[in-house]
C-alpha cells in the first residue's frame, strides 16, 4: 500500500467508510427489527462496495508491488501470491 497513488488510496478510503455506513446501518436495522428485504439491500451494497475496494487494492498490488517483485526475478513469490488471491477473489 505505500506506494499507492493518492487518488486511489482516496477512493478506497471514502468506500471503506461508506461501507462502514452500511455496515452500521445493518446492525441498526436488525436491532429494529426492520423488513429483511430493506437488510439485504444494504447486505449487498457492503459487499459490491468491498469488492470494489478489493479490486482497486488488487490493481494497486498488481501495478507495483507485482511489477517490482518482477523486476527482481522473484517469480515464486508472485505465483504463490495470485494462487492466494485466486483463492479468494469473487
Amino acid at each position: 500500500m505505500k506506494d499507492m497513488e493518492n487518488a486511489k488510496k482516496k477512493d478506497a478510503l471514502m468506500r471503506l467508510k461508506t461501507a462502514g455506513g452500511h455496515l452500521r446501518a445493518i446492525e441498526r436495522m436488525l436491532a429494529e427489527d426492520q423488513y429483511c428485504a430493506d437488510i439485504l439491500l444494504q447486505l449487498h451494497a457492503v459487499i459490491a462496495s468491498l469488492k470494489k475496494i478489493s479490486d482497486i487494492i488488487l490493481e494497486n498490488h498488481l501495478e507495483t508491488c507485482i511489477r517490482q517483485a518482477i523486476q527482481r526475478g522473484e517469480a515464486d513469490l508472485i505465483i504463490r501470491e495470485l494462487k492466494t488471491f485466486m483463492k479468494y477473489k469473487v
